[in-house]
């Protein structure tokens, strides 16, 4: 019988006894769907080889502990690294897509066994933590299947991608490096054979997806990391700018403290007004992120954004006026 399966049982098992339900061979058998001879040849082996100090409570018709100090060697971990490992399943569970959802899945009832009979008090390891996520672009399972197979393989992959500023998709042909999931989304940043440069693709605008059996070089994690996280936002350029934002006292309250990127700056002024600089290099999610605090946020540089920004909410008071 595989480890995995053990290990299951023996959780299962050892979480039972500590509850005082003493657990037997018909119920191990009826929890894992097995014969009432295997599950015995499991408890005998929890306690010969593991030396599981089990006893047989014929008036319970079950085992119990004869030393509660007795740990299994697999869960002998600290409540922080059990901390760590439920909110890092939950975190990668909630954020997956297609067929790694479903073996997580698999994983995380076990993990979350082990986790309940370990975890002081009753609360339940699974409600207590969650996350939550907007304007969310699907990723086809199909698609996620084949990008990661193409990234972990070292293969080059083609598809047709579909560019919000283009009305048409455009076959590539590129050398994936990296997967970042960015507020939900799942992104490839990847060498792009077409445009001859490091490219972010999202997933979930991904079509007709090929592994290609062709190898590339791997490129160095200093070519492409910049790309990724040297400015705002996960839309990049070559040219990087700062973007210079007073926010009114009020918004300020809000804001203060919020980590826009690593190498930000702001100053309180003596009025409570707060000036945020960030280092931006594209104008489309530094502009979104702006607008979205309406009059409670004036951009003061790059004169080109500021106009921008003005232009972008003239536009928007036209749409209300009759």
């Amino acid at each position: 019988m595989g480890d995995q399966l053990y290990l299951e049982r023996f959780v299962w098992f050892d979480a039972e006894a500590r509850k005082d339900r003493f657990p037997n061979a018909t119920k191990l058998a009826e929890k894992f769907e097995l014969s009432v001879k295997s599950a015995q040849r499991t408890i005998d082996h929890f306690r010969d080889r593991l030396q599981a100090p089990f006893e047989y409570e014929s008036s319970k018709k079950g085992y119990y502990y004869t030393d509660s100090t007795f740990q299994l060697p697999v869960i002998r971990i600290s409540e922080e690294e059990l901390l760590a490992l439920l909110i890092s399943r939950k975190l990668i569970t909630e954020a997956s897509a297609g067929s790694l959802a479903d073996e997580l899945g698999s994983v995380s009832q076990r993990l979350s066994s082990l986790l309940a009979a370990n975890l002081p008090g009753k609360a339940r390891p699974e409600d207590a933590f969650s996350f939550r996520w907007k304007n969310i672009s699907p990723t086809d399972p199909l698609t996620f299947k084949v990008v990661t197979s193409a990234l972990l393989q070292g293969k080059l992959l083609t598809f047709c991608y579909y560019s919000p500023s283009a009305s048409n998709c455009t076959m590539r042909t590129v050398e994936p490096h990296h997967m970042v999931n960015y507020m939900g989304n799942w992104h490839l940043i990847a060498f792009c054979h077409l445009r001859g440069d490091w490219r972010d693709f999202v997933l979930g605008r991904m079509t007709l997806c090929n592994v290609e059996g062709v190898a590339f070089e791997i490129h160095e994690k200093e070519e492409w990391q910049p790309f990724l996280q040297n400015t705002f936002g996960i839309f990049q350029n070559k040219k990087s700018f700062n973007v210079v934002v007073r926010f009114t006292p009020d918004r300020s309250r809000w804001i203060k403290g919020e980590m826009w990127h690593e190498a930000q700056t702001e100053i309180v002024q003596d009025d409570g007004s707060l000036v945020r600089t960030i280092p931006a290099s594209h104008e489309a999610e530094i502009m979104m992120e702006i607008l979205k605090h309406g009059s409670h946020a004036e951009v003061l540089e790059p004169v080109w954004l500021r106009e921008k920004v003005l232009n972008e909410m003239k536009n928007a008071v036209n749409k209300y006026c009759v």
